[in-house]
């Protein structure tokens, strides 16, 4: 059961056969070739109920509701922030408000100033679907087939071929603010921020990383270090070359406003190991070792591609053809997730399926897959019920103005 600002809503327990293909793949595989391309139904795709696709349409009507009228820091959350919910939760407990708790806006101090949008930050190796799950999450809240040509230019997905998709920095606002006539917020944009994928998971990656988090790095840049000094500054002699940013991609004044409020990380999730190897779990642990020491405790972990642990499965079918598919799935999600938590020290409930939208250009109707909405908006609503949480903790501890010393 999770919190919204319309009160409790119920989030249906799902199969994970609820993540099937894309529509476009499903009625490949359903539909006769020599048969008239007819689109089967929804729950037929799905492997779902009417009934069951009748509540997940409604709780994505919902959440998309909930999302469009967000404003940071206007809900409640249970304690003064996110340390005082449990950890187990996968997230603060209070979600974006509840009604009989103090707002989460009181207590900070009147001179704090409120950033006008929720920042998500999305990392993860390159080629797990970083770019895709940020096109999904727009897809999702908008009810689109398709996003605008300026996002699609600056949130880039090449085939997973490729060494790199996307190399800087760049943004993506998922909702735009909303003003009243008098230039108040009615609500807060909703942003991702998309990042270069790691390829060498080192030191340099890390505190790539770590710029990052504090809020130092401008938008639309290349976060790498640089490979020289500058002679005529002598200090540069005594810094390492993983703290050599140019100084054109730092901002001149960090803050709240500049930092990310939210953290996402997103793997491949057909992959054997998750993450891949020691080296890379080592890698990514210290990452979410140093996120929740920066305060975002509760980092997300998206697993992408469950069609193609489907047809892994499909393939290895003929050793144990008597068990049913669905609970097949099931169970290699379950055990892939919990080597995730196991490996990354998260919790359970932060760990995360979903199929992404693939193309990003369907322009049928039956472009929409309501089970990708539901999971997508799911997890865009606990992202931004953490950032919430995230911005609240940080102005309760921002230092009020001292009094003069000399009398």
């Amino acid at each position: 059961q999770a919190q919204l600002h319309g009160g409790p809503f119920l989030v249906p327990a799902l199969s994970p056969c609820a993540w099937r293909l894309p529509p476009s793949r499903a009625m490949e595989l359903e539909a006769p070739v020599q048969q008239p391309m007819q689109a089967p139904p929804a729950q037929n795709r799905l492997g779902l109920s009417p009934a069951m696709v009748a509540i997940m349409e409604s709780q994505v009507e919902e959440m998309r509701k909930v999302l469009m009228r967000f404003k940071v820091c206007s809900s409640s959350l249970d304690g003064p922030g996110p340390a005082s919910a449990s950890a187990s939760s996968g997230g603060p407990t209070g979600g974006f408000g509840q009604s009989e708790q103090a707002p989460m806006g009181s207590g900070i101090p009147a001179q704090a100033s409120l950033p006008g949008h929720a920042d998500i930050l999305i990392f993860g190796p390159s080629g797990s679907g970083k770019s895709s799950l940020i096109r999904t999450f727009y897809m999702a809240l908008n009810k689109s087939h398709e996003v605008p040509v300026d996002f699609a230019d600056r949130i880039i997905v090449k085939d997973t071929a490729m060494n790199e998709g996307t190399l800087k920095y760049v943004s993506a606002t998922i909702k735009p603010a909303k003003t009243d006539h008098r230039g108040g917020i009615i609500s807060s944009a909703i942003m991702c921020h998309d990042t270069r994928g790691h390829i060498w998971m080192d030191e340099r990656e890390q505190k790539q990383l770590g710029v990052i988090l504090d809020g130092n790095v401008r938008d639309d840049c290349l976060v790498q270090q640089r490979n020289y000094r500058y002679a005529r500054l002598l200090w540069e002699f005594w810094k390492r070359d993983v703290d050599l940013f140019p100084a054109e991609i730092l901002v001149r004044k960090n803050g709240l406003q500049t930092r990310p409020h939210a953290i996402l990380f997103v793997f491949d999730g057909s992959m054997e190991e998750i993450p891949d190897g020691e080296e890379e779990t080592r890698f990514y642990r210290e990452i979410v070792t140093m996120t929740q020491e920066k305060g975002y405790m509760y980092p997300q972990v998206v697993l992408t591609r469950i069609d193609r642990v489907e047809e892994s499965l499909a393939r290895s079918s003929g050793d144990t053809g008597d068990l049913d598919p669905e609970l097949r799935l099931r169970q290699a999600l379950d055990k892939k997730i919990e080597g995730v938590v196991e490996r990354l020290g998260v919790a359970r409930t932060s760990v995360h399926f979903i199929e992404n939208y693939h193309s990003g250009t369907d322009s049928t109707a039956e472009g929409r897959n309501v089970s990708v909405d539901f999971h997508a908006l799911k997890i865009l609503t606990q992202c931004c019920s953490n950032a919430d949480a995230f911005m609240a903790q940080s102005l309760h501890g921002a230092p009020r103005p001292g009094t003069c010393a000399v009398q």
